[in-house]
């Protein structure tokens, strides 16, 4: 779940990507930490033939009409829902309404609920593997109840 990995996604990936993840950012507003992934996942994509990055909502599309549309690769509907789910939390947090819009996203694009959660706890594993390396185990711990 790297954003390197977006060069092997096809075009029209990178645009179902790109409205899902705008979507779940507007659920709660856009905040400066959403904004800067998605940016940099769009402009890592890979490809040169994308429309110009706009952060509006629709931008790229209707996210869950877009996330159904997926439903046939499993594989692209996990990383739908992870990058999902990891730009909810750019911002330190997941709210409610960012995990149900999530799991709508997911139930849109095929994924059963337990899946989702595996999704989302996969989610959850990255982030903590990513601060584990702060000094201070007692604001580590504190972080990782927070997920």
């Amino acid at each position: 779940m790297t954003l390197t990995q977006a060069t092997e996604m096809t075009r029209q990936q990178v645009l179902t990507l790109m409205a899902c993840m705008l979507s779940t950012a507007h659920v709660d507003g856009v905040s400066p930490q959403e904004l800067a992934l998605m940016k940099s996942f769009y402009e890592q994509s890979g490809h040169t033939d994308l429309p110009p990055f706009a952060d509006n909502e629709g931008a790229y599309g209707d996210p869950m009409a877009m996330a159904a549309q997926c439903a046939s690769d499993s594989g692209f509907a996990e990383q739908l829902v992870l990058m999902s789910f990891m730009t909810a939390y750019a911002d330190g947090h997941l709210t409610d309404a960012e995990r149900a819009h999530v799991m709508a996203i997911a139930s849109r694009a095929g994924l059963a609920e337990a899946r989702t959660g595996q999704l989302l706890q996969q989610v959850k594993d990255t982030l903590i593997g990513a601060i584990a390396m702060i000094p201070d185990t007692e604001s580590v711990a504190s972080i990782a109840k927070g997920l």
